[in-house]
């Protein structure tokens, strides 16, 4: 165990885990704050931007997370805050949807979504229309509190989409949109986590399209991971450690201890960040409070 006792230690370096630190260290520049960080090589989470040869020379391309909404006021006043850009999603002319593997037929349509036959257009409607009507009835402040809630949590939403959705062609076309819009499979995810999050960006399509008001309204000059590094750099490298995967967190009414693969650090707070794939995971150590439960607990709120 290392001799230093933080104020807090915070798990994960993405831009929940880095924006807390950031939050923090503004709120009092004296707090010693310490961020744990699997990752070996980078910060950013599920942004990643990677430099590729481009027409003039070399550019900036975003691989995970990577769109803007102007009704994400949150994240538009951070990236002011870092000085940097934004720009239009471009979505004039002919796009590319290849869907089935690598031997799938290539398509292009130039509509919104893409060019889809009328049985599964029609599927498409009356899976929306079922979504909707349940988005309708979500209590986004708190998903417990929605009719049915448990039931809904109960199943996911891969076991929903086989019981609503007609055509194999829907089914395949709703986990490409699972794993672009959250990063895993439909069978990884709550369906009334799914819920919560569709209802809270004012509908599905609302997640998926481009238009003016939607999730993928924006872009970021440069690529997203700026936003992380950015951080990074404010809250101070020497306080962001990379290769240290977090594997078990003990806490008492007086201290926590964080012990990584190759440490144990001593706090006073913990702040636990992690995208929804792995909040399900079993934690160690388990107990009535375990870190499972309260993750799994944080994932349907």
């Amino acid at each position: 165990m290392t001799a230093d006792i933080w104020d807090v230690i915070i798990v994960g370096a993405g831009l929940s885990g880095l924006s807390a630190a950031h939050l923090l260290r503004k709120r009092n520049a004296k707090f010693r704050i310490l961020v744990l960080e699997g990752k070996v090589y980078r910060v950013g989470g599920r942004t990643v931007s990677t430099e590729i040869p481009a027409a003039r020379g070399v550019d900036r391309w975003d691989f995970g997370g990577q769109w803007v909404g102007s009704t994400q006021t949150h994240i538009l006043k951070l990236i002011k805050e870092l000085g940097l850009e934004t720009y239009p999603q471009f979505s004039i002319g002919k796009k590319v949807h290849h869907m089935g593997g690598p031997g799938a037929k290539v398509r292009t349509y130039s509509t919104s979504i893409p060019a889809l036959s009328p049985l599964v257009l029609m599927d498409l409607t009356q899976l929306l229309w079922k979504i909707d009507r349940l988005l309708a009835t979500v209590c986004v402040q708190d998903p417990s509190m929605t009719p049915g809630a448990v039931e809904l949590d109960s199943m996911t939403l891969q076991s929903y989409i086989d019981k609503q959705a007609w055509t194999t062609e829907l089914k395949e076309e709703m986990g490409l949109c699972s794993r672009s819009l959250f990063g895993m499979e439909p069978s990884q995810m709550s369906f009334l986590f799914f819920l919560m999050f569709a209802a809270a960006a004012g509908g599905l399509l609302a997640l998926l399209e481009s238009t003016p008001g939607c999730a993928q309204e924006l872009k970021i000059k440069g690529g997203t991971q700026q936003l992380s590094q950015c951080l990074a750099e404010r809250v101070g490298f020497k306080n962001v450690r990379l290769g240290s995967a977090v594997t078990a967190i003990w806490q008492d009414a007086e201290w926590a201890r964080v012990s990584t693969t190759t440490n144990t650090f001593l706090c006073r707070a913990v702040i636990v960040t992690c995208p929804p794939h792995l909040a399900g995971q079993r934690a160690s150590p388990t107990s009535v409070h375990s870190l499972n439960e309260i993750l799994t607990d944080a994932e349907g709120k």
